[in-house]
């Protein structure tokens, strides 16, 4: 079933074509009584064909029409009209995050803050029981303001696995999923913060930390293939935030962060230490919940441009834009793996105490949180002296009477 501009679908007018896919159209419509505007999707070509498929979408629909969250485009209602699912959701007046993407990169604090807020919809969600399995910038809308809504949750996990390797039906996805989808595993909470893992690598640098020329190449590389680590790709990004990109892209889930929630603390701790703005914002606070998060302080799109789309319109903002804090992706003269200084290959195993970094994490993680394991282990692996172990890590604190502390802790170890 297809409609037409004006045509009138029980209480609804349709006023736009907002897109299609292999999931059905997707109609701005007009609600005749309230002039509300809103979205129509229709989902199913025909329920008595499938009524398998058909019950499988009826059981999605109700889990996210039980969601209620600002970062969760709302399902507002459900009916049939001749043998077709219709699904009638909350307009959006935005942009996918795709489309920024494709139109110009986000400055680096940009992308953070939507994808924490993307984070603070999940965490409510998986609390819900309900995982969305299909995130990506197509699926992650964003308002003028700078405000997230996901889209489509629960909708993708319908897709049969083996669908995943036909041309045009999921080929997208694939950069985005979790290994454990791609082997057809158990999927849980920790296969969402895998696909965040990945959109903000993406945000970050330019690139999709996996990639290849086929879809079994990409599959191949998400099971085998470790990224490259994003601040070698672009140097203005903390070492502290390439080292939280790259926990959330564990093959193991194990080793990911375990909840949204974790996530959206790390990256605010991060935040806090790094990020001017943040500092400056009176929403810096203590958080409870990642659901209880309010937004930090929303920043401009820079004005550089990657996979540029000729003749795009500017996407509104009310901030000028920053673009000496704009992230330029680059690719490295060599991407052999660096090398530890000279007489110690492996210092953080050869040179340092296990016992002593066990000490140092902790005292380092009073200062900068949960990240400080990760950041001790890697700059251990590049030390050659407990000196220049402790100056380095001293940068990830706050200058001042905190950093002073922290090297005073050098003596008690």
């Amino acid at each position: 079933m297809g409609f037409n501009i004006g045509d009138t679908v029980g209480d609804y007018r349709v006023t736009g074509i907002l897109g299609a896919g292999g999931m059905g159209t997707v109609y701005k419509v007009q609600h005749l009584i309230s002039d509300r505007i809103e979205a129509l999707k229709v989902l199913l070509p025909n329920l008595e064909g499938n009524p398998e498929l058909a019950e499988r979408f009826l059981r999605e629909i109700k889990l996210q029409a039980a969601l209620s969250h600002p970062g969760i485009a709302a399902l507002l209602t459900a009916f049939r009209v001749t043998n077709q699912l219709l699904m009638v959701m909350e307009y959006v007046d935005g942009e996918s995050l795709d489309v920024l993407m494709r139109r110009g990169q986000l400055e680096l604090w940009t992308g953070v803050d939507l994808m924490r807020q993307v984070l603070a919809a999940l965490d409510y969600a998986h609390k819900q029981s309900v995982i969305h399995r299909d995130i990506k910038p197509a699926n992650i809308m964003v308002t003028a303001s700078g405000v997230v809504k996901l889209m489509d949750f629960g909708i993708a996990r319908l897709i049969n696995d083996h669908r995943i390797t036909q041309t045009g039906v999921a080929v997208g996805s694939l950069y985005y999923m979790s290994p454990e989808q791609i082997k057809g595993g158990q999927i849980d909470e920790r296969s969402d913060i895998y696909s965040v893992g990945i959109t903000l690598y993406e945000l970050a640098t330019g690139e999709r930390p996996i990639q290849g020329d086929s879809s079994y190449s990409v599959m191949s590389a998400h099971l085998q293939q470790v990224p490259r680590s994003p601040d070698l790709l672009n140097p203005r990004i903390p070492p502290v935030l390439a080292l939280a990109i790259m926990k959330a892209l564990q093959k193991d889930r194990l080793e990911r962060y375990q909840t949204a929630g974790e996530f959206v603390a790390t990256l605010d701790d991060i935040r806090k230490r790094h990020d001017p703005a943040w500092a400056t914002s009176n929403r810096a606070a203590s958080y409870v919940s990642a659901e209880s998060l309010p937004a930090p302080p929303q920043r401009p799109i820079a004005q550089q441009h990657v996979r540029h789309e000729p003749d795009a319109p500017a996407w509104p903002t009310p901030y000028p834009p920053l673009a000496s804090n704009a992230v330029t992706p680059r690719t490295p003269a060599s991407t052999a793996t660096p090398t530890p200084a000279s007489g110690s290959p492996h210092a953080g195993t050869m040179l340092f105490d296990p016992d002593r970094l066990e000490r140092i994490k902790r005292e380092l993680a009073a200062h900068i949180g949960p990240v400080a394991r990760l950041l001790v282990d890697r700059t251990a692996k590049k030390s050659t002296s407990w000196k220049q172990l402790y100056d380095t890590l001293a940068k990830e604190v706050p200058e001042g009477p905190e950093r002073d502390r922290f090297l005073a802790s050098r003596s008690r170890i």
